[in-house]
């Protein structure tokens, strides 16, 4: 059964790194979704980065776009741990 032979759809809240990856696996998978942004683009720069750790690696890989985005990235080179009153926990 295709999904144009059924009523399912998927309903993703939000156009952010998660949402967006969600569409396009998705999509990839021939399912029927719709995606609800509130702002008028879709994930606009507000000041975040976005961090890949290991796991999501894999997922970015599995849908076929992860050499693409690493082309994109920028290493981190260093990295800080704080406490809540921003004392500095650990170094790396």
């Amino acid at each position: 059964m295709s999904p144009a032979d059924n009523n399912f759809r998927v309903i993703i809240s939000g156009g952010g790194i998660a949402g967006l990856t969600l569409a396009n696996a998705l999509q990839l998978g021939g399912i029927d979704f719709v995606l609800l942004e509130r702002r008028n683009t879709i994930a606009p720069q507000v000041g975040a980065s976005i961090g890949i750790l290991p796991n999501g690696g894999r997922i970015i890989d599995q849908i076929g776009c992860y050499e693409e985005i690493l082309e994109l990235v920028e290493p981190i080179t260093n990295t800080a741990t704080h406490r809540a009153d921003g004392s500095i926990i650990q170094n790396s």
